[in-house]
């Protein structure tokens, strides 16, 4: 049986858009005419790739088995006809999308889609916090770019380039009563911790705190760092925070460095740039790294 390597291209389509008509939308053809490319599709893999559930597509688990493979093979074959050695950031235009943790977004997120409007008049920048779907969307859509902490659970549809490590402080309101950086001082007020969506691991300082069995617990998890400040400033709480946040902070807030029994662990945290397969050798992602390793270092 000849295959017709084309039709993957509408399997990726259907995937992400759910609908014959969408697709048919997206790939500029008519619906009958994806109608017949999706029988040629379930003939060739024996299988019927999607069923119907009211009025959208729902993958079948062969389909969803071919789309572990199938986006990076129809990448790397597109690749074969493009030359990037011509590729600057001007050429960029359509939509494109960051995702990042509360804890990154006003330090280096703002500098970054600054830094873009400039370089790249013609693109649209949507910038999003890390939320629930995000290592889905990592997966399935080639203009999502996300920046998240380590370690994250991901696919091989997902790939990642090392960012330079977070580092954390704890912040108070100028004025604050604490005397000392000792850990039982520190245990007396209320603790204001950053919540790091997609981070597989406990907070740190959690941990900690049941690893030496202190009798404490966390007064506020957000992960809004703007309320957290705001919580912060007007009162007694101390807060464990990115010290990319320091050059943010009014003349109200102050930081000091974390005990020495959470700095050891907690000070620092690995970063990295996660992006889908597709984009592993794409210009874009090259420039991307390279601007957020400076904007980070």
């Amino acid at each position: 049986m000849d295959k017709d390597y084309n039709l993957l291209r509408l399997l990726i389509v259907l995937y992400k858009t759910r609908q014959t008509v969408a697709a048919a939308r997206k790939l500029n053809v008519s619906q009958p005419t994806v109608s017949a490319m999706l029988r040629k599709l379930r003939h060739q893999f024996n299988d019927d790739l999607f069923v119907r559930n009211r009025n959208m597509l729902e993958p079948t688990p062969k389909c969803q088995q071919l789309m572990e493979r199938v986006p990076t093979l129809v990448a790397e074959m597109e690749a074969l006809y493009s030359d990037d050695g011509d590729w600057h950031i001007s050429q960029m235009k359509g939509d494109i999308t960051f995702v990042f943790p509360a804890t990154l977004m006003a330090p280096i997120a703002s500098k970054l889609i600054t830094r873009l409007c400039e370089q790249a008049p013609n693109l649209t920048v949507n910038c999003e916090p890390w939320n629930t779907l995000t290592l889905s969307m990592l997966e399935q859509e080639p203009n999502y770019f996300g920046v998240g902490y380590l370690p994250l659970e991901t696919n091989k549809n997902v790939m990642q380039k090392a960012l330079p490590d977070d580092k954390f402080v704890l912040i108070k309101r100028k004025g604050h009563p604490i005397q000392s950086e000792a850990l039982e001082e520190v245990l007396q007020y209320p603790l204001c911790l950053s919540i790091i969506p997609g981070y597989i691991e406990a907070s740190k300082v959690e941990m900690l705190i049941k690893k030496y069995k202190l009798d404490k617990s966390i007064s506020v998890r957000s992960a809004d760092l703007a309320l957290l400040l705001e919580i912060i400033k007007g009162s007694d709480a101390l807060g464990v925070v990115s010290k990319r946040v320091e050059n943010l902070l009014d003349a109200d807030m102050v930081t000091q460095r974390l005990p020495p029994e959470l700095k050891s662990e907690t000070f620092r945290r690995e970063t990295a740039l996660f992006f889908h397969a597709s984009n592993r050798h794409a210009g874009f992602t090259n420039w991307l790294h390279t601007e957020l390793d400076r904007l980070m270092s």
